[in-house]
């Protein structure tokens, strides 16, 4: 396991078991390895961190995601930053009555490229613009801890997920979101090459953090269909109970957004939801970056 580095900056955790405020850092500057090695750390110790009042030009996020890792162009190309294929639009904000951006993302808890055979290992997210109105910010994110629910879950329903594989299907959850949102942000089809970069794939039900050693619950409700070697009649009821167990609103944490904020979370021991309550004209603009995992599961 790799040892924290001494940050350079206050690193301050809030009192649910996920998620830390990292202050006295801007992020537009050059770090050293470090201080970049401790936002590293407080990540993956965290799960998720927050920056308040940054500035990341495109071409600056991009370069900050590169030093974790290989940067991941998602498989929606059609929602990239024109000339920043890595990054990846979050947004209502239409032009010719067309999305910019994924309008919907995250709109119900799960984890980011669990759907690929290297599972994403960590996203970051900087705020551009943010819905508000009469002085109310919306369209919270909220994150929990895999490793936390993992350690939590009662006796008997941890012996029996600890040697199950869960199948992911990206192209089911697809099809289930543009039903659902068709009238307001549809989406175009997927296409035959984009079918075939994500075929359906399985995963530990319960991953092995590389870093803190933790064992961390890999199931969500996006993306995750059954387990293998069970009808998904079978599979629901557990599902179920896994999921009562995971997002249970005392060990959530809801992020705030402000503009500028920058969040950096490890999608091996966290979950995320967007809350979708707003609509147009509150505009929501988020620029995304992610790192492909070196492990699989």
């Amino acid at each position: 396991m790799r040892t924290a580095a001494q940050p350079a900056f206050a690193v301050l955790p809030t009192d649910l078991p996920v998620g830390a405020e990292i202050r006295g850092l801007d992020l537009s500057q050059d770090l050293d390895e470090p201080t970049f090695a401790a936002l590293r750390d407080a990540t993956d110790r965290h799960g998720v961190v927050f920056l308040r009042d940054q500035d990341l030009a495109p071409e600056r996020q991009v370069a900050l995601t590169r030093r974790l890792g290989t940067t991941i162009r998602h498989v929606r190309q059609e929602y990239a930053l024109p000339g920043f294929p890595e990054v990846h639009l979050i947004s209502n904000i239409k032009q010719n009555e067309r999305s910019i951006g994924s309008a919907y993302a995250g709109d119900d808890w799960h984890t980011d490229l669990c759907f690929m055979a290297y599972p994403c290992r960590y996203a970051m997210l900087h705020a551009r613009e943010v819905p508000e109105r009469d002085g109310r910010v919306f369209g919270d994110t909220l994150f929990i801890n895999t490793a936390h629910a993992y350690e939590t879950l009662p006796a008997d329903l941890r012996q029996w997920v600890e040697s199950r594989r869960a199948v992911f299907q990206y192209h089911r959850a697809q099809v289930r979101k543009q039903a659902e949102r068709a009238k307001d942000h549809p989406r175009a089809d997927l296409t035959e090459a984009q079918k075939k970069a994500t075929p359906d794939v399985t995963h530990a039900a319960v991953l092995v953090h590389p870093v803190t050693g933790a064992k961390c619950l890999y199931v969500n409700k996006v993306y995750t269909f059954g387990f293998e070697g069970m009808s998904e009649d079978e599979a629901a009821p557990w599902l179920e109970r896994l999921y009562q167990h995971l997002y249970r609103p005392e060990v959530t944490y809801a992020h705030r957004w402000q503009r500028g904020d920058v969040i950096l979370w490890d999608n091996y021991s966290t979950q995320h939801k967007a809350i979708g309550d707003y609509t147009l004209p509150l505009r929501r603009l988020m620029h995304r970056t992610a790192t492909e995992g070196t492990h699989t599961f």
